[in-house]
């Protein structure tokens, strides 16, 4: 990534020695060097010395605001692409169709012991109908979160300190759900609770989830209980997580002995006091819920999860559910609900 910076001209050919310096003073990850060249370690201090290296907002976007970086590919816009026309499904050999057309959500494969010529396998919606399974979970990282690593951010937290499922108001009505009833979200491999939020932005028939929140390991562990799985290998595999694993305050821990101004830089996530004590389960560190772990699983690739059968990439808006009340109430820890 250093190189690919400098051949962009973001980062300059000659570094300067203090960059290098301060890093490898100040940031842990220095001790990790040894595994780029040592040029490229040199770009690499320059880009986390600053935090990243940005291009100029002149050099990225035009007067109208437009990104002026092209989109990959040969810039044609295509009826019949003969290319992906004589691609064929890794699985199946079947070739993929190489024109706009729509097909429903899809096993990536066939899943029937018969003989079946196709390129794709049988629609989601034929193994789990709308009827038994009447909702689509959907997530969105909204305004304030990105990845995992957001729930993380205590300044954040402050604005969103925990997450919920959005559910359509018609879709509420039916079921009887109001803001704050704690819900079961099942779907076909396993089932999740957590409160529901009742707003019109988003579609009847779906289930929003706003993403960032629900890990339970990181440096420390704490056992999750919002959900259940159905696969016996991963079930066994969470029951064996200890309760609660933590840090204790006098264990080594070299973040302490850095430079107060240092620590401020690096660790802006987090109060002070949590480098300077033990590393412990605090309330907002593992809170909230994540959808990943009862996401769809494909079982023509035997139980993956399922895939975009053209990006490749895990489908993470495909996944059939249904709602459940649990007769519980959740009260909210803040006035406005924000994602």
């Amino acid at each position: 990534a250093g190189a690919h910076a400098k051949d962009l001209k973001l980062i300059p050919e000659s570094v300067p020695e203090e960059d290098v310096l301060f890093v490898e003073r100040n940031y842990p990850i220095a001790r990790f060097k040894d595994i780029i060249a040592p040029d490229e370690w040199r770009y690499t201090a320059y880009g986390l010395a600053r935090g990243g290296v940005f291009t100029r907002y002149e050099d990225s976007f035009d007067s109208r605001g437009y990104s002026k970086r092209s989109v990959p590919g040969d810039k044609q816009l295509r009826l019949w692409h003969d290319k992906l026309a004589k691609t064929r499904n890794s699985i199946t050999g079947e070739k993929f169709y190489g024109g706009p057309k729509y097909f429903p959500q899809s096993l990536y494969a066939p899943v029937s012991k018969e003989v079946q010529k196709a390129f794709i396998g049988p629609a989601i919606r034929q193994l789990y109908n709308e009827k038994d399974w009447p909702f689509i979970i959907v997530i969105h990282t909204g305004p304030i979160y990105t990845k995992h690593r957001s729930q993380f951010y205590y300044w954040v937290k402050q604005v969103m300190p925990e997450n919920y499922v959005v559910i359509h108001p018609k879709d509420a009505e039916k079921l009887g759900i109001e803001t704050g009833d704690v819900v079961r979200v099942e779907t076909p491999t396993g089932s999740f609770e957590a409160p529901a939020v009742v707003e019109p932005t988003v579609a009847p028939g779906v289930l929003m989830v706003p993403y960032g929140m629900g890990r339970w390991a990181e440096t420390i562990t704490i056992k999750p209980t919002y959900f259940e799985v159905k696969e016996s290998g991963l079930a066994r595999l969470i029951s064996e997580l200890p309760d609660k694993a933590v840090v204790p305050e006098d264990a080594v821990n070299p973040v302490k002995s850095l430079p107060e101004v240092t620590k401020k830089v690096l660790f802006t996530k987090s109060p002070a006091e949590y480098y300077e004590k033990g590393l412990a389960i605090d309330k907002w560190r593992f809170n909230g819920v994540t959808p990943n772990i009862v996401q769809m699983n494909d079982p023509s690739l035997g139980n993956w999860s399922l895939l975009s059968w053209l990006g490749a990439a895990q489908a993470y808006f495909d996944t059939p559910a249904k709602v459940l009340k649990t007769g519980r109430k959740h009260k909210f820890e803040f006035p406005n609900l924000v994602w």
